[in-house]
This record gives structure tokens, C-alpha cells and sequence, in this order.
């Protein structure tokens, strides 16, 4: 397969480099369309208002690699189109330092970026690591590497419809103790109030909610339980329910 790999922790991020290593490492031609820095929660932003900047690099087991002064989704888009003439199988977005479950796909710049290939009519996986910000799990990123490298050789004989997308999540574990891929729906993580704590500049820092999750079926509770969680995700945001009532509505 001819590979993009994309990201929103930077083109210099330990969880890129490794998905470099597992598809070089597999056969697979690898191009790498990534930011320039960090642009984490960067959502499904885009450039409009400037030209993108892409600086060709040099990094071991990619084709092509760039580095690009945009937004994740910016890269995608741009990366499928400056390797156009290889023909790009697959985007390959991540390896998220940190988990990409639940209501946290809405900020997700990883996420938007496999999103945005999606749209764009190109089969696509997001990657993350179940890592939280206090240091819970170890950073295997070879691990999750090779998790996803398994999914990306069996997603081209399930193919997803144009603007659908498959996001993976990944625990911290040794590849040997990780009990299998399921499939799983979004937990409800982020559904809540906002909370804030005041920090000493006198700004606001924001606080996730604490909060209890139950359901067997969240891929909060598979990805803890030790399994892969793995969810389709499309761009239709309509609300999958009856709305005849809207046409009650009279001007």
C-alpha cells in the first residue's frame, strides 16, 4: 500500500516516527504530511485566509515527508494532493499521545485529520494511545504501532463509503498483553458542565469532570478492559432521529 501519515502532536512526535517504522518496516511506501509543531484539539480547523507552507525533510523510512505550517486536516488534505502522483491507498492519522474516545473525537485534531482524508475520498484510520495527562499507562508507541499496522492491512477489504472513517484507540500495554480489537461506541466523555480552576496569572484552567462510565459497549470501558476499541465515524452529524416536527415550524 502507498501510506500517508498525518498527525497532531508534529512531524517529530514519537507515536509518528513509530508508525513510520511498522509500515516502512512492513513493505508499505510511506509519505508523511505532517504539522510543523504541536497542534493538539485542533478539531477539524483548516487554512483559508494564507497559502500553506510545506518544507520537504528528510525522515528515515518515509518516501516524502513535510512539514507544514497548518492545522492536521490542512495536512491531510495537502498531503494526499502533493502525493498524488505515488496514489495514496491510505491516511494513517496519529499515534495520539492520549486517548481519542467519546465526545474528545469532537476536539480531536488526529481524528479530523483521518476525517478530513475521508471527505476527501480516501480510506482512513486514526490512531491514539491510551495515555492521560497524569501518566497512566507507558508509552509504547511501537506497540500501537503494530495494532495499527493490523487494522490498515485488513481495513482495504472492509472499505468505508466516502466521508466515513475508522478511529482506533489503543491501551498502554505490551503488544503480547493486549486481548484483541473490538468494535465500540463513544462514551460520553465531555458531555458535562464546563469546570475551570483559577490559575496564579489569574487565568482559567480548564478541569474534565469526573465522572463514571459503566457501559460494556464505550470504548472508555473496552480500551481499560485491555481490548483495542475500534469505532466507525462519519462528517454526518445529523442527528439520527425523527424530526418531522421541524416542519410544524410556520413563518
Amino acid at each position: 500500500m502507498n501510506v500517508l501519515l498525518t498527525n497532531d502532536d508534529g512531524i517529530r512526535a514519537p507515536g509518528l516516527l513509530a508508525l513510520v517504522r511498522a509500515f516502512s518496516g512492513a513493505g508499505h511506501r510511506v509519505f508523511v504530511c505532517a504539522p510543523d509543531r504541536e497542534r493538539s484539539a485542533a478539531s477539524h480547523s483548516g487554512t483559508f485566509n494564507r497559502p500553506l507552507h510545506a518544507e520537504a525533510i528528510d525522515l528515515p523510512g518515509a518516501e516524502r515527508a513535510w512539514a507544514v505550517d497548518g492545522t492536521p486536516s490542512d495536512c491531510a488534505a495537502l498531503g494526499l494532493f502533493l502525493a498524488r502522483e505515488a496514489g495514496i491507498d491510505l491516511v494513517v492519522s496519529g499515534i495520539n499521545r492520549g486517548m481519542n474516545m467519546g465526545g474528545a473525537c469532537v476536539y480531536s485534531g488526529t481524528v479530523a485529520a483521518a476525517l478530513e482524508a475521508a471527505m476527501d475520498g480516501t480510506q482512513a484510520l486514526a490512531v491514539s494511545l491510551y495515555i492521560d495527562p497524569w501518566g497512566k499507562g507507558e508509552e509504547d508507541f511501537d506497540s500501537a504501532a503494530k495494532a495499527a499496522l493490523r487494522v490498515a492491512e485488513w481495513l482495504p477489504s472492509h472499505p468505508l463509503p466516502t466521508g466515513c472513517m475508522y478511529n482506533l484507540n489503543v491501551p498502554a500495554l505490551p503488544y503480547e498483553q493486549i486481548k484483541g480489537f473490538v468494535a465500540a461506541t463513544l462514551a460520553p466523555v465531555f458531555l458535562d458542565l464546563p469546570d475551570y480552576v483559577r490559575t496564579e496569572d489569574g487565568g482559567w484552567f480548564y478541569r474534565s469532570a469526573e465522572r463514571t462510565f459503566e457501559d460494556e459497549s464505550w470504548d472508555l470501558i473496552r480500551v481499560e478492559q485491555g481490548y483495542c476499541a475500534l469505532t466507525k465515524l462519519t462528517w454526518d452529524m445529523r442527528m439520527n432521529a425523527d424530526d418531522s416536527e421541524l416542519n410544524e415550524i410556520q413563518l
